[in-house]
């Protein structure tokens, strides 16, 4: 009777973790409640643009940030910021005034330029210095509101 009580014991461990992990597990497109989200406030917040994200402490695929925005709505950035409108040497030009990115993809067929940060705090912060460098090129932080996709 005993091995019986260990047993059913170790079940309800189990259990227990399992239920408490898949409480704080996000994926993007999916929706917090607002119960969940007040419990969320002590997150840091970035503003980008008009809209302000919540970092989550969870990654996402590929190590992608895992954000969620005011609405309760989670979205996933890969920490790239978008340039479209200046050449290679423009942009790498550009990113000398602010934090160093991790790396920079530039198609001279398309002149779009992925330009890569370690994480979602230094792609914000490395935004207004580099719009700042580009005044003519368009620069946006890239944030998928869905799943995520292969570029």
């Amino acid at each position: 009777m005993k091995w019986i009580n260990s047993i059913l014991g170790g079940v309800a461990a189990v259990l227990l973790v399992v239920g408490a992990e898949a409480a704080g597990t996000y994926t993007p497109g999916s929706r917090i409640s607002a119960d969940e989200l007040g419990q969320l406030i002590d997150l840091p917040t970035y503003n980008v643009g008009k809209q302000s994200y919540r970092l989550l402490p969870q990654k996402g695929v590929d190590g992608a940030s895992l954000l969620v925005d005011s609405r309760g709505l989670v979205v996933s950035s890969a920490n790239e910021i978008l340039v479209t409108g200046a050449s290679e040497a423009e942009i790498r030009s550009g990113t000398t005034t602010g934090p160093a990115p991790a790396s920079i993809q530039y198609s001279p067929a398309t002149g779009i330029a992925l330009v890569r940060y370690a994480d979602f705090p230094t792609a914000v912060a490395a935004m207004a210095p580099l719009q700042q460098s580009l005044p003519e090129a368009s620069v946006r932080l890239a944030i998928s509101r869905g799943k995520a996709r292969a570029y």
